[in-house]
């Protein structure tokens, strides 16, 4: 969909509506909703209660080491809070007291509390002379003006971790009228001293006011920091699986860069090492997020400039050593306006996201162009311009949009990924079902064909046995008969052999489903009672043998035809009385024999008549063998068929 207008309104529901991962992007909109929600909630109503907070924006400040309040007649000099040492007094450490006053109309009868947004480094309250509450340790030490200064006039703020600070006074300490309220600061060398106007009031409505600055300075920081980590981490093991894809890359460290940022400036109140390296360190993390957000613009927009990449990589090298440059005061006006490039890069991969909403026209182009819109914005007015040191940082969540937009593109792409895999394999599945189907009906045909084919190929193979057994018989006695050449006796003989001829045929149709028993028994009561007319004593030996996948019914036939020929021979040439029929399997369990032996007269020297190099020729084509072995005592006749 891609509107020659933007029809923003219309446009903006029809994409949403378009597909769920829209919709998904309006789940993590919707989880960012809930994370500003406490910030621009209403402060509960104060007026309604007749007893108004007190906002103390004046106080009296003096240079004292001691541990009580000092006296009235100190001199005490008018301050305006906040008070941001680094202006006041910049290069000043060690302890300080203000001097605050407030005047109750009418004395408390429940419990107060002060209310201090911004406290650096360690505070003690008192309330008319009286110690109420502490922020942290104070040291032995005397105030100095000549510390090594590790924040100079334009160097880039680093030090706001510490949380806003809620003292509980019992009302006791208070009366009414005039009340004077002490605050001792302590300053930190190597840190920066601050501290914000004063809230007092009832209890309940300071607490009010002190949780909602919580959430805004300690709560909301912490949470992004864990969600920035943890989302840095997840697309990094992304891009690791993936790294021909760079844009995972560096949106994963894109969110570790500003995890750390985000960490060290709002989050850790004490650095684990010294300033400036602290400073340095933090202000890296911010620089490399800048950086890697230009690099992921880019790649995000199929864009590769390779001048102004290898621009900004030299750019994050060289901004560590000008950053710790800057905090010890070295280098001049250079060193101390370098963080202002910040705020270029951000102009850059700004820029770069409207010129690809304005040339793609996508909801999710338009989102990251208005998210990194949001975080320049914020940005510039907390650091370029006038912004109070005691209002809330809102940098944090500035950055957050667009970490929301980025989850949204990588999930959206991950979603519809998926569906182009589910799309693909659901594809493919109907593709396989069509080509199975295909195989089927081909093999239905094949087997069709075969069918087909088996039944003529047996047609073809009876038609030639009748044609090459009972037909040329039955010519061979027709022409006999009309020459006159043949008896009554003789006809009906060859009659009979024709009749016996035809049988071996219909028996080799019989299925056997490869056993050879069925066969030899039809065999035999084919044989049985001629032989007896002859007679001829049948010794039937016939035992169960191993299965013979060669018995196909030409093949049958074929055995029948050797058996029949061996027996034929024996009435007509041997005179036996005595025929012996044998089956078994060989020693070497490779053929299964049938022996024929008979007691007849037998033959001398080697026969090579037709008929028994017919009957060799069956056997070969069987894969069998036919062995005689002729004797005076008769003729011995082993067929020998494969079991494989």
């Amino acid at each position: 969909m891609k509107p020659e207008r933007w029809g923003l309104s219309r446009y903006v529901a029809a994409t949403v509506l378009r597909s769920p991962q829209n919709s998904l992007g309006l789940l993590l909109l919707g989880v960012l909703a809930l994370v500003l929600a406490p910030m621009l909630a209403p402060i509960p109503s104060i007026g309604a209660t007749g007893e108004p907070l007190l906002r103390l924006g004046q106080a009296e400040f003096i240079f004292s080491d001691s541990s009580e309040p000092p006296s009235d007649s100190a001199a005490w000099r008018r301050q305006i809070l906040p008070d941001n040492w680094l202006v006041s007094r910049p290069g000043v450490w060690g302890y300080g007291w203000y001097r605050l006053h407030i005047v109750l109309p009418v004395e408390p009868d429940k419990l107060y509390a002060a209310y201090v947004p911004l406290l650096q480094t360690f505070g003690a309250l008192y309330v008319n002379g009286v110690h109420v509450g502490q922020t942290g340790p104070f040291e032995r030490t005397s105030r100095t003006e000549q510390p090594p200064p590790p924040f100079v006039p334009g160097a880039p703020p680093v030090l706001l971790g510490h949380p806003p600070q809620l003292f509980s006074i019992r009302h006791d300490l208070l009366h009414a009228g005039p009340n004077t309220v002490h605050l001792r600061l302590w300053v930190k060398s190597g840190t920066r001293g601050a501290l914000s106007g004063m809230t007092i009031g009832p209890e309940p409505l300071v607490r009010a006011v002190y949780e909602r600055r919580v959430w805004v300075s300690v709560t909301g920081p912490q949470m992004i920091v864990v969600f920035s980590a943890g989302f840095g981490l997840f697309i990094l093991l992304m891009w690791l699986r993936r790294r021909h894809e760079t844009m995972y890359g560096y949106a994963a460290l894109t969110a570790l860069a500003f995890a750390l940022f985000v960490a060290g400036r709002f989050v850790i109140a004490e650095p684990p090492i010294p300033f400036p390296y602290w400073g340095v360190l933090v202000w890296a993390g911010l620089e490399a997020y800048i950086v890697l957000m230009c690099l992921f613009a880019l790649r995000y927009g199929g864009w590769r400039w390779p001048r102004l990449e290898r621009w900004l990589w030299a750019y994050l090298v060289a901004s560590p050593f000008l950053d710790y440059a800057s905090f010890v005061g070295f280098g001049g006006w250079v060193t101390q306006q370098w963080w202002l490039m910040t705020f270029v890069l951000t102009i850059v991969y700004v820029a770069v996201f409207w010129t690809l909403a304005w040339q793609r026209r996508t909801l999710e182009t338009l989102g990251l162009a208005i998210a990194g819109s949001i975080k320049l914005v914020i940005s510039a007015n907390e650091r370029l311009l006038s912004y109070p040191i005691d209002l809330p940082r809102y940098q944090p969540f500035a950055y957050v949009p667009m970490f929301i937009m980025i989850g949204w593109i990588l999930i959206d792409r991950f979603v519809r990924s998926l569906n182009d895999t589910e799309k693909l394999n659901a594809e493919l599945e109907q593709r396989v079902a069509e080509k199975h189907a295909e195989l089927a009906r081909n093999y239905q045909r094949m087997q069709m064909m075969e069918r087909q084919q088996a039944i003529v190929e047996e047609r073809s193979r009876i038609m030639r046995d009748m044609h090459d057994g009972i037909g040329a018989q039955l010519i061979s006695a027709l022409s006999l008969v009309e020459h006159g050449e043949l008896s009554a006796m003789e006809v009906a003989a060859a009659l009979r052999e024709c009749l016996d001829d035809l049988r071996l045929t219909i028996d080799s149709l019989e299925p056997t489903e490869n056993d050879l028993l069925p066969v030899m028994g039809n065999l035999r009561y084919r044989l049985d009672g001629r032989l007896r007319k002859q007679g001829i004593e049948l010794d039937w030996q016939v035992s169960e043998v191993p299965g013979l996948p060669c018995l196909t019914p030409q093949n049958v036939l074929h055995i029948l035809r050797i058996l029949q020929e061996a027996f034929t021979n024996i009435v007509k040439h041997a005179h036996a009385t005595s025929i012996r029929v044998e089956t078994g399997l060989d020693a070497a369990g490779e053929h299964v024999y049938i022996c024929v032996r008979d007691n007849g007269t037998g033959f001398c020297g080697e026969r090579t008549g037709r008929g028994i190099a017919s009957m060799r020729h069956r056997a070969k084509v069987i894969g069998g063998r036919l062995d005689i072995q002729p004797s005076a005592a008769g003729t011995t006749l082993n067929l020998l068929l494969p079991v494989s």
